[in-house]
C-alpha cells in the first residue's frame, strides 16, 4: 500500500510540469554587466594565448571566454536515455521532490545539436545557475522559483525560459508529453543574441592541475538519492583516469550517439534540505550557503573535506583547509541530503 502511495505521488509530480505554464507569467531577467576573466598562463611560448574554461581545458580565449549555458534536464524514468549530457561540461544532479532527481546541465566548450528532455526550474537549480552567470534555459517552473525571477533575486542569470522562447525549443514526436522537450545550444545561442543577452563569461574558475592517478585505485562509488530508479553508481576507469557513470544499475547513455557519460572528476556536496510552500507537493528548499562536508573523487582516489560557499562561488578543501584542484574535463556535481542517512559509499 505505501509503495502504491509513492508511485501515485511520482506520477502526480510529472505531470504537474505539464500544466505548470497555465498558471504562471514572469518577465525577462537581464543578464548583468560582464566583464572578462582572468586568463591562465599559455601553454607554450608558441601557441596563442590560452585559458581555462569552467570544465578546465585549455581553449582559446573566444570559448574559454564565452557565458555557459545551463540546461534543466529531466531524470524521470521514461526520459531516458537523456540528450547532451555525455557532451557537457559540468552537470549538477540532486533531488526534485517525491524522490525523483533531476539535472543542471552547463554547455560552454562545444555545440551540443540535441539537448534534453527540458524540464522546469526549482530555487536551488536557479541559485547554482546565478552562481555560474548563466542563461538558465528551462520550462516554466514552480510558483516560489518563478515568483523569485519576476523580483530579479537571480541577478546574474539570463533567463530562457520556454514559456516565452517557443521558437527555439521542439517537441518530439518518439516520447510523449512532457518528457520531448528539447533544444540545443545553436538555439540557445540564438536566443540569447534574439534577446540581447551578454555572453561574456563573467565567473571565477575552480582550480585545475594534470591528471595524477593512483597505483591502488577506488573503483567504484555509489550513491543512493532516493529509490532503486535513482541510484548513481560511477566505476573507475584506469585506462582513461576517469568515472564511468551507471543509473539504476544501467550504462548511463547518450540517446543520440550511445556514447555512456565518463566523469573525470566527481564532487559530493552534502546539503541540508527542508520543506517549502510551493504549488508543487513536497517541495524542497536547499541550503546552498552554509557549507558543509564535500568529497572530491578524481585520480582514483577519494579526498574527504569540505565545501565552502566564499565569494559567491561553491568551492572544495582538503582536511588542511587548502583549496583541491580538479582535473580538466567534465565535472559531476552530487548535491546529496545531510539527513543523517548514509547515502555516499566508495570501495
Amino acid at each position: 500500500m505505501k509503495r502504491a502511495v509513492i508511485i501515485i505521488l511520482i506520477i502526480l509530480f510529472v505531470g504537474i510540469d505539464f500544466i505548470l505554464w497555465r498558471q504562471h507569467r514572469h518577465a525577462f531577467v537581464p543578464a548583468r554587466p560582464v566583464g572578462q576573466e582572468a586568463s591562465a598562463s599559455p601553454a607554450s611560448a608558441s601557441q596563442p594565448q590560452l585559458q581555462a574554461a569552467m570544465n578546465g581545458d585549455m581553449l582559446s580565449p573566444q570559448i574559454a571566454g564565452k557565458r555557459p549555458i545551463a540546461v534543466m534536464v529531466e531524470n524521470y524514468p521514461d526520459a531516458r536515455p537523456q540528450s547532451g549530457l555525455a557532451d557537457a561540461d559540468i552537470v549538477y544532479e540532486t533531488l526534485a521532490e517525491g524522490g525523483i532527481t533531476r539535472f543542471l546541465a552547463f554547455y560552454q566548450t562545444r555545440g551540443v545539436p540535441n539537448i534534453g528532455p527540458v524540464r522546469s526550474a526549482r530555487t536551488y537549480f536557479a541559485d547554482i545557475a546565478n552562481e555560474w552567470n548563466a542563461v538558465y534555459a528551462h520550462v516554466g517552473g514552480n510558483s516560489d522559483v518563478l515568483a523569485n525571477i519576476r523580483a530579479g533575486d537571480y541577478k546574474n542569470i539570463s533567463d530562457a525560459d520556454q514559456f516565452f522562447n517557443g521558437d527555439y525549443f521542439h517537441r518530439v514526436s518518439q516520447r510523449p508529453a512532457p518528457h520531448n522537450m528539447y533544444t540545443s545550444t545553436s538555439k540557445l545561442d540564438e536566443l540569447a543574441e534574439a534577446r540581447g543577452f551578454g555572453m561574456e563569461a563573467a565567473y571565477q574558475p575552480w582550480l585545475f592541475k594534470d591528471d595524477a592517478p593512483m597505483a591502488t585505485p577506488t573503483d567504484s562509488i555509489e550513491i543512493n538519492f532516493s529509490f532503486p530508479d535513482y541510484a548513481v553508481n560511477y566505476r573507475y576507469d584506469a585506462s582513461r583516469n576517469a568515472y564511468v557513470r551507471w543509473m539504476a544499475g544501467k550504462p548511463h547513455t547518450d540517446l543520440d550517439t550511445g556514447k555512456q557519460i565518463i566523469a573525470k572528476t566527481v564532487l559530493v556536496q552534502l546539503v541540508k534540505i527542508y520543506p517549502v510552500q510551493s504549488d508543487t507537493p513536497l517541495s524542497i528548499g536547499m541550503d546552498l550557503a552554509s557549507g558543509g562536508k564535500g568529497y572530491v573523487f578524481e585520480d582514483g582516489k577519494v579526498t574527504v573535506g569540505a565545501w565552502k560557499k566564499i565569494g559567491g562561488r561553491t568551492r572544495f578543501y582538503n582536511a588542511n583547509g587548502a583549496e583541491i584542484s580538479f582535473n580538466r574535463g567534465q565535472i559531476w556535481v552530487e548535491l546529496v541530503p545531510d539527513d543523517g542517512v548514509r547515502r555516499i559509499s566508495w570501495k
